[in-house]
């Protein structure tokens, strides 16, 4: 695995060139200090993931560094090393924000296991933070467009955010419908909750269940300890389920029973529990050709799609392309630290290009001629040979039945990445197990 960042903190010299050893070996970048001194203006400096921290160590010791950590703020994860001696204040650690202890001797792969926790842990919580940012100041990612459909998908998004309904958004991909979604949610009486995503079809067929609706400990091989689900998690708030159409058959009662009375069980839970979330679901396709096909159950989708909005491709936007370019530009300009401009030319062949893969297409272009281009000016030509060629090279869109036409896109994509299927399918826009299903 890639393991992140990880400050190793120990007076052991022996213990401590073991440890780096073996951490590098998990795929750790690691920095090991003889003492605490120096250590939390490293932290403040390097951001870890995490720290792994000896408890008794002379001068200040694994308890006291936490203490600075916390006070100075810091953001990171610290798992203390203790002797069997040292339990008791390795418990009063954690009780100070520690993440968790080991005792010495350490079996490998309990460090490794926990460390990994640990990395999880503060990603969640900056992701959090993140999102939480972003509802407090706004929008993170507008949704930006003066064409008569986006205006009328503005106003179609505030009179269905006061509503209490479960809304399904439709649309193509790259279209924007989590930022739909996330307006929905920003607009809504439950503003101040929670907004929890997640991708259907990114999830293991076996574990779906359990990342809704959680688990017990012991509940299935693997399951250490109780876990809450995504749908505890968004309680009080907004349950968006993107690509709701990959949900296994399986899994679909639970939710439908969820929706309709507002309670979950946990997997091996003896009884079930309540829980106050709004359900926003996306598709890219119509969710009745699935219940036609008996992929998705009936009852099921008119409990998720009783409110639908349809977000519209970008060739049906007009003028919106050059907006948001603009507006994409200036945001790779910012990232990369550079002063560059568009020429009137440029933007008027990026409007006029079609833009199969909608807005999502249009910002890795601008991010792609912004990496590209050497000068303070984007021209013509650059947007030529760096947009319009590579789109020209994914080939043309031909005039098939849909069945065909899934195939050959398939089949082009899989010839195109030399087999690699989790690759096609990243490239088709689908999650890897709807690639296999269709592959039969």
């Amino acid at each position: 695995m890639s393991g992140g960042l990880l400050f190793l903190v120990d007076d052991d010299e022996t213990l401590r060139h073991v440890l780096a050893r073996e951490l590098a070996g998990f795929g750790y970048e690691v920095r090991a200090f003889a003492s605490a001194d120096g250590v939390v203006a490293a932290v403040l400096e390097r951001g870890p993931d995490a720290l792994l921290v000896d408890l008794r160590m002379p001068g200040m010791d694994g308890l006291e560094l936490l203490r600075a950590l916390r006070e100075a703020d810091a953001d990171t994860q610290v798992v203390l090393l203790t002797g069997h001696g040292a339990v008791p204040e390795a418990v009063e650690a954690m009780r100070r924000g520690a993440h968790d202890f080991l005792t010495k001797p350490v079996r490998l792969e309990v460090l490794e296991q926990v460390l990994r926790r640990a990395v999880e842990r503060r990603r969640l919580v900056l992701e959090n933070r993140r999102l939480r940012d972003a509802l407090a100041g706004g929008a993170e990612r507008p949704l930006l467009g003066r064409s008569p459909a986006m205006a009328a998908l503005g106003a179609a998004i505030e009179r269905v955010a006061r509503s209490h309904a479960a809304v399904l958004v439709q649309g193509e991909n790259g279209t924007g419908k989590e930022l739909v979604a996330r307006r929905l949610h920003q607009l809504s009486p439950r503003a101040t909750g929670p907004f929890v995503a997640v991708n259907c079809g990114a999830i293991p067929t076996g574990l779906v269940e359990a990342e809704l609706f959680g688990h017990e400990r012991g509940a299935f091989t693997g399951a250490e300890r109780k876990r809450s689900g995504l749908f505890e998690a968004a309680d009080g708030g907004t349950l968006f389920l993107d690509e709701i159409g990959e949900l296994p058959l399986t899994v679909q009662p639970a939710l439908l029973r969820a929706l309709q009375f507002g309670e979950i069980r946990p997997v091996g839970a003896e009884r079930s529990r309540r829980v106050d979330v709004r359900l926003i679901s996306a598709t890219n396709r119509r969710l009745l050709e699935g219940v036609e096909r008996g992929e998705f159950r009936e009852d099921l989708y008119y409990r998720v799609a009783a409110l639908t909005l349809d977000v519209p491709p970008l060739r049906e936007r007009g003028a919106d392309v050059e907006l948001l370019a603009r507006a994409f530009l200036e945001r790779a300009r910012v990232a990369h630290g550079r002063a560059i401009e568009f020429d009137p030319q440029a933007l008027e062949r990026l409007s006029a290009h079609a833009w199969r893969g909608n807005v999502r297409e249009l910002e890795n272009a601008v991010e792609r001629l912004v990496v590209m281009c050497d000068g303070p000016r984007i021209d013509a030509a650059a947007v030529e040979r760096h947009v319009l060629q590579v789109s020209r090279a994914a080939g043309p869109l031909p005039t098939l039945e849909l069945a065909q036409l899934e195939r050959l896109a398939i089949a082009a994509a899989l010839e195109r990445h030399g087999g690699d299927k989790r690759a096609a399918a990243a490239t088709l826009g689908i999650a890897l197990r709807t690639l296999y299903n269709k592959l039969g």
